[in-house]
């Protein structure tokens, strides 16, 4: 029994030195943005590790010191409806002084499992738990001091119950934790409005180019378009032209936190399709 289970353990070390011989490792440069640019003009840089099986992790860092601000786990770390990967395992995020921002996990890119945010200073400031995509059980927020501040309940995804408290622990009136940004009649609204704007350049027909031009941008605190960044393009023409229809928005519902107006930063895909 003992050789065999030698046997099996060297089969194993064996497996795992292959596989990682089998690793591949990339190194991108990108924009505060996300944008991929030249090294001399990075914000962040990049470790992208893929195994042999098309799986992998992507830990972001900070240029300026090196400083680990991100890492994803992924299944396939080009997959996915835009080739942003499918992520599967855990998500860890880091504020510069080395502090865990975040950590949570995914499923065949869907929430599951644990999700906690901590402060600067070490202290918890969320504490909840999805499963497959979806809310479960009791979600806590908490004060910068330790003192909670929020506690909502629930089943099947819907909360069942809510309380909010201020810092000395007393009732206030209920406000949502977090409320997106809205463009001005919904998403299907959002998504007619760019269909009936967006052209197709004839210059980028001609050059028969086409795919997604990916365009970064900010939602501000008054539900303005601004700080817009194109993050991937197919032509000069038609990256300029979706520039030009992000641009061209009408004023959103701004997004909010704890009652409060926030500016939230959104990327957007713009399909160009000779078909």
């Amino acid at each position: 029994m003992k050789n065999i289970y030698s046997f099996l353990a060297a089969a194993v070390v064996l497996l795992c030195g292959h596989q990682a011989a089998a690793q591949t490792v990339k190194i991108k440069y990108l924009s505060a943005m996300q944008k991929e640019v030249p090294a001399t003009q990075a914000y962040y840089f990049e470790e992208i590790k893929e195994d042999s099986l098309g799986g992998g992790t992507r830990t972001r860092y900070l240029v300026e010191d090196s400083s680990k601000v991100r890492q994803i786990h992924y299944s396939d770390i080009d997959g996915g409806t835009y080739g942003f990967g499918i992520q599967h395992g855990p998500v860890y995020e880091w504020y510069p002084n080395g502090q865990l921002k975040l950590e949570m996990a995914y499923h065949d890119n869907k929430w599951d499992g644990p999700y906690t945010t901590w402060y600067e200073n070490g202290r918890v400031r969320l504490s909840s738990r999805y499963s497959r995509g979806t809310v479960t059980d009791t979600l806590k927020a908490y004060y910068e001091t330790g003192a909670l501040r929020r506690v909502e309940v629930y089943q099947q995804g819907k909360m069942v119950s809510g309380e909010v408290y201020d810092e000395s622990g007393k009732g206030i009136d209920f406000v949502p934790m977090e409320v997106m940004p809205e463009f001005p009649g919904g998403e299907k609204v959002m998504l007619r409005w760019i269909g009936t704007v967006l052209k197709y350049p004839k210059t980028t027909r001609k050059a028969k180019a086409e795919g997604l031009v990916i365009i970064s941008f900010i939602v501000d605190e008054q539900g303005r378009i601004g700080d817009t960044e194109l993050i991937r393009g197919i032509h000069p023409d038609a990256d300029a032209e979706g520039m030009r229809v992000i641009k061209a928005m009408p004023t959103w519902k701004p997004g909010l936190q704890e009652g409060k107006p926030v500016p939230v930063r959104y990327t957007l895909p713009l399909r160009f399709s000779l078909r």
